[in-house]
């Protein structure tokens, strides 16, 4: 079971789109490239990372962590890279709904994460905004997934020094031509006669039609991250290139909206409760 569970982590992590920032992936791949250059697996349950649960303090106010490398249904290996569950974020926002609250402060460190389980996170803080103020606060990075979580909050505030944005999706791919070449491999797959695009990804490159068909899929995946923000803020198309943005230039482009500190960021929400 462990070794099934490692290679969807290895899928997820070559062959899937993400909402991350290159340094974020760069760190996800060397720990990956480095398990699978080791022959046996550990046992990687004594080794899992925390979950940091909800607290709701005297002032009615939900206080939740969002920070590492997010996915879905993540596995230890993943936990012990820094990883972050989406489904960790969707049971306190279903527990915020059901005791109710005045408010919710989410702390966000973050460089973004997998596709697959963000925008419906995104989508049940935007449900929970429509009644109760949520603000996003960081003094790290809020990037990406992250950023995409983030906007879908009442307010965004972060400290002089956090990192904001990196609207984009990527896969992650490598052209290992040369490699093949110097090893005197030839990729022949044979797939049903229709099914031109099914080994897109497996082999050392890709053809014209297999990176148009990725291409394609990359741009579904940020266009829903596009559609996410404009629905809630008015942000430029020059400033949803991929780039992250200091917190300064951050507020120039309308990413966020203060820099602040975080004891001034709760009074703020204190402020919308009332």
């Amino acid at each position: 079971m462990k070794r099934q569970r490692f290679s969807h982590v290895i899928e997820k992590v070559y062959h899937r789109p993400w909402f991350i920032t290159p340094g974020g992936y760069k760190a996800v791949r060397q720990v990956v490239d480095g398990r699978i250059a080791r022959s046996e697996m550990p046992d990687l349950s004594e080794m899992s990372c925390e979950r940091e649960e909800m607290e709701v303090d005297e002032n009615g106010i939900a206080h939740i962590s969002v920070e590492g490398t997010m996915a879905r249904g993540i596995s230890a290996l993943e936990a012990i890279c820094g990883g972050y569950d989406y489904e960790w974020l969707e049971e306190d926002l279903e527990e915020v709904k059901k005791i109710g609250v005045n408010g919710v402060f989410i702390e966000f460190d973050t460089p973004g994460g997998a596709v697959e389980g963000c925008c419906e996170c995104a989508d049940m803080l935007q449900e929970i905004a429509k009644k109760t103020p949520i603000v996003a606060w960081s003094d790290g990075t809020c990037a990406s997934a992250g950023y995409n979580l983030a906007v879908s909050c009442t307010k965004l505030y972060g400290s002089q020094s956090s990192t904001w944005g990196s609207i984009g999706t990527i896969i992650p791919w490598c052209d290992q031509s040369a490699a093949w070449d110097e090893e005197g491999i030839n990729w022949e797959p044979i797939t049903n006669v229709e099914g031109v695009l099914k080994g897109a990804g497996m082999g050392p490159s890709l053809t014209e039609a297999q990176r148009a068909s990725l291409q394609e899929y990359v741009q579904d995946a940020f266009d829903q991250f596009k559609g996410n923000v404009l629905r809630n803020r008015k942000v430029s198309a020059d400033a949803m290139r991929g780039q992250a943005f200091f917190a300064p230039r951050a507020l120039a482009n309308n990413i966020i909206d203060a820099i602040v500190t975080e004891r001034a960021a709760y009074d703020k929400l204190l402020a919308m409760t009332k």
